[in-house]
C-alpha cells in the first residue's frame, strides 16, 4: 500500500508536516492528505486525519467518514471525534450506520453517540431513541440519553421519560430527566437553539459541552 505512495507525500516523516504544506486546510490540501488515509502506516493516517479535521474543503468531511472504518481504533476514534467537533451534519447517516453494526462495540457506540450529540441533528435523534429503548450496555445507554439531550429534539422526550420511570440505574434515571428539563427548556427558549447551532467553537452554550466524552462520570 506504501508503495503506491511514489513520488507523492509518501516520503514525509510520520506525525510531522507533509513537504511544502502548512497545514492550513485549503481544497488541494484535502486532497492530498485523503491519499494518506491509505498509506500503510497508521500514523501517517493519523496525521492525515488531523489535518482533515482542520480542512476547510467540504469534502474533508467525506474523508474523515472513509477513515471512521480505518482498521487502527486510533484513526476510528480521531476521526470520529472530529466529526463531532466540527459539527459534520454530512455525516449524520454515516455515523448513525456505524450504531447499528454488528461488529460495533460498546466503546465505539459511545464514542458515535457523543459526536452525535456535538452535530446535534435531529435526524439522529429517532435512531438514537431506538438504540437506547432496547441496549443493555449501561454506558451506552447513558450515553444515548446524553446525545438525545444534546440534541434536543421534542420528539424524543416519550423515550427519554419511559427510561426515566422504567430504568432502575439512579445515574440513567438522572441522566433521563436531564435531558427532558434540557429539551424542553429549549422549546422555551429558542435562542439556547440559536446559540448551540453557532459555528463558532467557543460557544458556551454548545451541546454535549463539558463532561460528554463519559457522562455517567465512571
Amino acid at each position: 500500500m506504501g508503495g503506491s505512495m511514489g513520488g507523492g507525500m509518501g516520503g514525509q516523516q510520520p506525525g510531522g508536516p507533509p513537504p511544502g504544506g502548512g497545514g492550513g486546510g485549503g481544497e488541494d490540501e484535502a486532497e492530498e492528505f485523503s491519499a494518506e488515509l491509505r498509506h500503510e502506516d497508521p500514523t501517517i493516517r493519523l496525521f492525515a486525519v488531523k489535518q482533515l479535521a482542520q480542512s476547510k474543503d467540504e469534502k474533508a468531511v467525506e474523508y474523515l467518514v472513509e477513515a471512521c472504518s480505518d482498521e487502527d481504533n486510533r484513526v476510528r476514534l480521531k476521526a470520529i471525534d472530529s466529526l463531532g467537533t466540527m459539527r459534520a451534519s454530512g455525516a449524520t447517516s454515516s455515523l448513525v450506520q456505524m450504531l447499528y453494526l454488528r461488529e460495533s462495540e460498546p466503546w465505539l457506540k459511545q464514542r458515535v453517540l457523543v459526536a452525535l450529540g456535538k452535530i446535534g441533528d435531529p435526524r439522529a435523534a429517532r435512531p438514537i431513541g431506538d438504540l437506547m429503548s432496547r441496549e443493555s450496555d449501561r454506558r451506552t445507554v447513558g450515553t444515548a440519553v446524553f446525545a438525545l439531550g444534546a440534541i434536543g429534539d421534542p420528539n424524543s422526550v416519550p423515550k427519554l421519560e419511559k427510561i426515566a420511570e422504567t430504568n432502575e440505574d439512579p445515574d440513567i434515571k438522572r441522566l433521563a430527566n436531564d435531558a427532558i428539563a434540557k429539551i424542553k427548556k429549549r422549546e422555551i427558549n429558542p435562542e439556547i437553539v440559536i446559540e448551540a447551532l453557532r459555528p463558532d467553537p467557543n460557544q458556551p452554550q454548545r451541546p454535549a459541552s463539558a463532561g460528554v466524552g463519559n457522562p455517567l462520570a465512571y
